[in-house]
């Protein structure tokens, strides 16, 4: 097979985008042209409730709560036109049997698409790459970027006893970059403890 065979063979197996609901039925991954399918950027629609996507009938929330009701393995819903996408819907299940996400994928419409099973496997190597990279940057803000920011607000309040102790107070410029540390951390161990609820 040519390169440009190759190449062409594969474009046709690459979903236009692909997607994932946890059971809270809010974004938990997206990934390629999602203002193809949903009309927003991916940035927009992450850790968003379904309803932001959804049109009055609730079609989407619809389709969600027969996956997670596990009444459907494979759901696809054909294009009407040849311009529009081919929305593939699978169910992600944990290791006792019950379904922990649902998966996503859009196809443009006559492009041929891989069997269930295959997207199922791609789902999951998607879902394990999400959560590797969440766990890592968990890891790098805990582990050095919390330390940092925890040894600056130390060493401010030295600063400011010091000061103190000279009978001179610190400009409120000190006072705000002191608070706006500890918001930052706050956000961090928040963040923290979202990813260890989750991994539970």
């Amino acid at each position: 097979m040519s390169k440009a065979n190759l190449a062409r063979s594969l474009a046709d197996w690459i979903p236009a985008c692909q997607w994932s609901f946890n059971q809270a039925r809010c974004f938990h991954y997206i990934g390629g042209d999602s203002a193809a399918v949903f009309h927003r950027a991916a940035s927009e629609l992450l850790r968003r409730h379904v309803s932001t996507i959804d049109d009055p009938r609730a079609s989407w929330a619809a389709c969600l709560n027969r996956i997670f009701s596990g009444d459907t393995r494979f759901e696809s819903t054909p294009p009407v036109s040849k311009d529009e996408y081919t929305l593939v819907h699978l169910p992600i299940h944990d290791s006792s049997g019950g379904v922990a996400y649902a998966a996503g994928f859009a196809y443009r419409a006559g492009l041929p698409m891989p069997s269930a099973s295959e997207l199922e496997l791609t789902a999951l190597g998607i879902l394990q790459i999400v959560e590797a990279e969440r766990a890592r940057t968990d890891r790098f803000l805990h582990d050095v970027v919390a330390q940092c920011l925890t040894s600056t607000g130390l060493e401010l309040e030295l600063q400011r006893l010091e000061f103190e102790g000279l009978g001179v107070e610190l400009p409120d410029r000190a006072r705000e970059i002191q608070s706006a540390l500890e918001e930052t951390l706050d956000q961090i161990k928040r963040f923290h403890s979202d990813q260890k609820t989750r991994t539970a």
